[in-house]
């Protein structure tokens, strides 16, 4: 029997305050929000931290239009009683700390949406990194004769040239060794050539011992660097 699955999309969600506080701030936090907005739904996520969703944004604003309005009028009423003016600045008092808290509330909604949209991206990031790994190496792993050019290149990039270890991942030694050949066609530098086995290389790299220095180019530090690369790029924007 075949069965359907169904992914149901969450919606966004804010935190209250910085997410991972202890208990006790969390609650604290919870309980300040009840008696400000007490209209709001806050949940908690599988971690214990306390949240609204995004779009309780809207109730917020629109309960402290509502008490911005019943500030006034009453304040109003206390005017025509003990003095229009002292009446009329309570009223103004009074609308202006409802404003204040809610464009903090605002704020904190917009900083707490800009903070998830950023942990997301690098997940995303980090997701197609390791889809790119395992994509490259399945490849590899398949096709010995990637290793071949993989090498061959290398070589053809180096400056001296004359003597030079080459070590592979030991599954891929046999066809290596057996094409060892291909690597001095069309060379006059390379006076000596030497391939060995080494389980630290992964399929389709190489490590490269030359009289002037090593070359890495096992595919991990290739990608250690395109991911820096990237990550670095991000950082810019």
């Amino acid at each position: 029997m075949s069965k359907i699955i169904r992914q149901v999309q969450k919606a966004p969600v804010v935190y209250i305050g910085e997410k991972h506080l202890d208990r006790d701030k969390e609650i604290l936090a919870e309980r300040k929000l009840g008696e400000l907005l007490p209209e709001v739904v806050v949940l908690t996520d599988p971690d214990g931290a306390k949240l609204i969703p995004v779009q309780e944004v809207d109730k917020v604003e629109r309960y402290l239009n509502d008490r911005v309005q019943k500030a006034t009028q009453i304040s109003l009423q206390d005017g025509q009683k003990a003095g229009y003016d002292r009446g009329l600045n309570e009223g103004l008092a009074k609308a202006s700390e409802v404003l204040n808290q809610l464009d903090a509330a605002i704020k904190d909604a917009v900083n707490q949406r800009e903070s998830l949209l950023l942990e997301a991206k690098q997940k995303i990031l980090d997701l197609v990194i390791q889809i790119s790994r395992k994509v490259t190496y399945d490849a590899v792993k398949a096709d010995p004769e990637l290793t071949l050019g993989m090498i061959s290149g290398v070589i053809d990039s180096l400056v001296d040239r004359s003597r030079l270890k080459i070590k592979v991942h030991p599954d891929h030694l046999p066809i290596i060794e057996q094409n060892i050949e291909s690597f001095l066609k069309g060379s006059t530098t390379i006076k000596e050539i030497s391939i060995e086995s080494d389980p630290r290389v992964r399929y389709g790299g190489c490590f490269i011992e030359t009289p002037t220095g090593d070359i890495d180019a096992r595919l991990e530090s290739q990608f250690e660097v395109i991911e820096e690369t990237i990550l670095a790029g991000e950082e810019r924007l």
